[in-house]
């Protein structure tokens, strides 16, 4: 079973087509006629720009808007399926108890501590092969990848081990009940080989998604996720003559069908029929200079992560001393919530990849329409779905349990947050923007001070002094929300992201 974050985030070929300003391609390539190799020469353009040019994007708002849908509907699809997935996920553990339930939503905080480390990587190799593709330079877009890639590679296991070992104080640390800690650790243990490969997945997926390549990582991901379904349906319950396991059988099938997401990205960035492409032929160097370039752009973004994600295992913290029943309604419309968070982060997916790359060009009037018509298209979409959760959040409630205490008290925390949808598509769409800008220090201090000064500490308020219980927790993420999208607008409007040197 996949965790769900709170704050997920991640294209092709040169931004610079022969459509722009009358310049050909050959022009363009020089390389190719000095008898350089193709990684040198700057490729057939095919990324976000493509067929459209900069100039047709600025005159054209229907140019721009079909620009941006390009590359967010493949990640829409992709997140469907997986919101889908893990709403069957959840409905599956939902019949194995409240205590299965709060067992799964507990581990997964540390889990999401872990993976917040890795997305400064994420962040950092998006960042800087967007600007590569869009200055036409895709052999150090190639090299970004590379190097991500085996520095990941050594830190997730790293990490997985220590978590591994780890895993029973983690447990505890989060006030798991007597009646979940057995299953959580059991739970926790069988996932943290999956880390490794979640992070080799996520790396892999942003480089291709900066160079505006959305839609292989769709369609692995698409994969993923029916073999996920597929693994949980046998292992949970006992299927297709596979034991019945319980939590641990879902903790093993995302596992699995993990593994087999990053073997078909691996195999098509090292086989050379990606945009971006790891050379296995050559003898691997670091490039130090690469590298703190990455980290300088990524570790902010690393810090922004792991910061929310401590600032949200101590919001759980808060929710899970409510008890169980509390908890598990907390947890299951965490998960019903995934139907509104995906068209926010598909067209952040375009913001980023669309200001890196236009920046990388030199036109920074480009990427900064691109932040507002993606804006513009996600708060319309997500206001959509706002009014799903709430005119209908009992009927999302009972597709997981049949318990009348944890569908009321979902349905109720679900319509806060249907009121929050528009303010939370603010904040990924121009949070995702300046991190394509490489402006990641102010989203990193918008990030902490919103989910510590507001999430975390009015939730102890509204639930510890106060007494609102569950609602409280949940009217303080909605002010979160407001909060962040504020600001992150905010600084967007102000421009100083447009000079950001990465």
């Amino acid at each position: 079973m996949q965790d769900k974050s709170d704050n997920d985030i991640a294209d092709i070929s040169c931004t610079m087509p022969s459509g722009c300003g009358g310049v050909s391609v050959e022009e363009l390539a020089p390389g190719r006629a000095e008898g350089r190799s193709d990684e040198d020469a700057v490729p057939q353009a095919i990324g976000a720009f493509a067929g459209v040019g900069f100039d047709e994007a600025m005159a054209h708002p229907n140019a721009m808007r079909k620009t941006i849908y390009r590359l967010a509907w493949p990640v829409i699809a992709e997140l469907v399926l997986q919101t889908v997935t893990q709403m069957a996920d959840m409905i599956m553990v939902g019949r194995l108890g409240a205590a299965c339930v709060a067992a799964v939503g507990l581990s997964n905080q540390p889990l999401n501590i872990a993976q917040g480390f890795f997305m400064g990587i994420s962040v950092g190799t998006t960042a800087l092969v967007a600007r590569f593709i869009g200055a036409g330079d895709r052999k150090r877009a190639n090299m970004v990848t590379a190097q991500s890639l085996v520095l990941a590679t050594i830190l997730a296991a790293l990490l997985g081990t220590i978590g591994f070992l780890a895993t029973p104080r983690l447990v505890r640390f989060m006030k798991a009940g007597p009646d979940v800690i057995a299953y959580g650790e059991s739970y926790m243990r069988t996932l943290m080989p999956g880390l490794f490969m979640l992070v080799i997945n996520m790396i892999a997926s942003a480089s291709l998604r900066g160079a505006g390549d959305t839609k292989y990582p769709m369609k692995v991901n698409i994969f993923l996720n029916l073999c996920n379904l597929l693994g949980n349906y046998a292992l949970i319950y006992g299927n297709f003559g596979f034991p019945a396991m319980g939590v641990k059988g879902a903790a093993l099938a995302t596992t699995i069908a993990r593994g087999v997401g990053t073997s078909m990205l691996l195999w098509h960035v090292f086989s050379g029929r990606g945009v971006v492409t790891v050379r296995t032929g050559r003898r691997f160097r670091f490039d130090w200079d690469l590298i703190g370039r990455v980290v300088r752009i990524g570790l902010p973004a690393s810090m922004e992560r792991v910061s929310l994600s401590l600032g949200l295992a101590f919001y759980v913290r808060i929710v899970s001393a409510l008890g169980t029943s509390a908890y598990a309604a907390h947890a299951i419309a965490i998960n019903a919530e995934g139907i509104s968070y995906m068209p926010g982060f598909a067209f952040a997916v375009s913001a980023t990849t669309m200001v890196g790359q236009a920046l990388g060009a030199g036109r920074p009037d480009v990427a900064e329409r691109a932040g507002w018509q993606s804006w513009k298209m996600s708060a319309t979409v997500m206001g959509l779905m706002g009014a799903v959760l709430f005119f209908f959040p009992a009927m999302l409630m009972r597709l997981y349990v049949d318990d009348p205490e944890i569908i009321a008290m979902g349905a109720s925390v679900l319509r806060i947050m249907a009121c929050a949808q528009i303010p939370m598509s603010t904040a990924y769409v121009f949070m995702g923007a300046l991190r394509g800008a490489g402006d990641t220090k102010a989203v990193l201090y918008v990030a902490m001070a919103s989910v510590w000064l507001v999430r975390f500490s009015l939730a102890g308020l509204f639930v510890n002094v106060l007494g609102w219980g569950l609602q409280g927790a949940w009217y303080a993420m909605a002010l979160d929300w407001v909060v962040r999208g504020s600001v992150s607008m905010a600084r967007f409007a102000g421009g100083r992201w447009k000079e950001m040197s990465v």
